[in-house]
């Protein structure tokens, strides 16, 4: 075995450095640099996919840039218009939506933003969650309907991108204080996202868990097993998984059951 282990070694140095040496290769096309006062870039990504770099500094603003000549677009300050969050603090997340010309905007101020670049107006904050100083970052969900953020108070907090306002009677529409959250952490939430894939994810755990059926029960359940599988396999769902300060690493599985059918609940447990 140590033979292998050294092989496996000298194998994987040698691709890291060539790796490195292929980097090391490539020389800057374009630049640019960001003006202001507090010239700290805290956050970057693309938009519009990948016409424009935008950038979060520091001082609150998100910065966009045309990606072919990074050359200046237009800003957008990331601020209330008034009270204690009305000076811009660090942006520490940018995320594109899925399907649509808006961006989120998480920033230290302990609010996410949902900007339309089309006009650059703001469609909606949420609130809820804590972030005052922390590196955290909220994303979507894989299909955009939620969105999903870690927190300073060691919980993952959940909101609707959207929602039905038809059944609200006094809530304001570019405001989201409609919130979930999960106690999961002894720590600060550093981190909590989506898998971008989870059917793929939530098929693997339904197979295994009913391996393990199969092993546990008699020949004579086999046949209610598969049929057991065979509708649970078609299920969809979301997976989140979310790690904190301490290095702790959780992963929640929700499994949608179908909207329609006439099988018993025991049959899609």
């Amino acid at each position: 075995m140590k033979p292998i282990v050294r092989f496996v070694s000298r194998v994987l140095r040698k691709k890291r450095g060539s790796l490195l040496n292929n980097l090391l290769s490539i020389q800057v096309a374009v630049w640019n640099e960001v003006d202001g006062k507090t010239k700290l870039i805290t956050a970057a990504n693309f938009c519009q996919n990948g016409k424009f770099a935008v950038v979060g500094t520091y001082d609150g603003r998100c910065i966009f840039y045309t990606t072919d000549q990074l050359k200046y677009h237009t800003q957008i300050d990331v601020r209330s218009t008034r009270g204690k969050n009305s000076t811009g603090r660090k942006i520490s997340g940018i995320e594109p939506m899925p399907n649509d010309d808006k961006i989120l905007v998480t920033s230290n101020d302990s609010r996410i933003r949902l900007y339309d670049l089309r006009d650059l107006n703001l469609s909606c904050k949420y609130k809820g969650y804590v972030n005052v100083s922390s590196q955290i970052k909220a994303s979507f969900s894989h299909d955009g309907k939620y969105i999903v953020s870690g927190s300073e108070n060691q919980c993952i907090y959940i909101w609707k991108a959207y929602h039905d306002y038809s059944k609200f009677s006094s809530a304001r529409r570019d405001r989201n204080d409609y919130w979930e959250g999960i106690k999961a952490h002894n720590a600060v939430v550093t981190c909590a996202v989506f898998a971008p894939n989870p059917d793929h994810t939530i098929r693997l755990i339904l197979e295994r868990e009913e391996e393990a059926r199969r092993r546990l029960r008699a020949d004579a359940d086999q046949a209610q097993n598969a049929e057991s599988s065979m509708v649970a396999s078609s299920q969809t769902g979301h997976v989140l998984v979310s790690a904190d300060f301490n290095g702790c690493i959780k992963v929640f599985v929700h499994k949608a059951k179908p909207k329609h059918s006439s099988l018993p609940a025991s049959a899609l447990a």
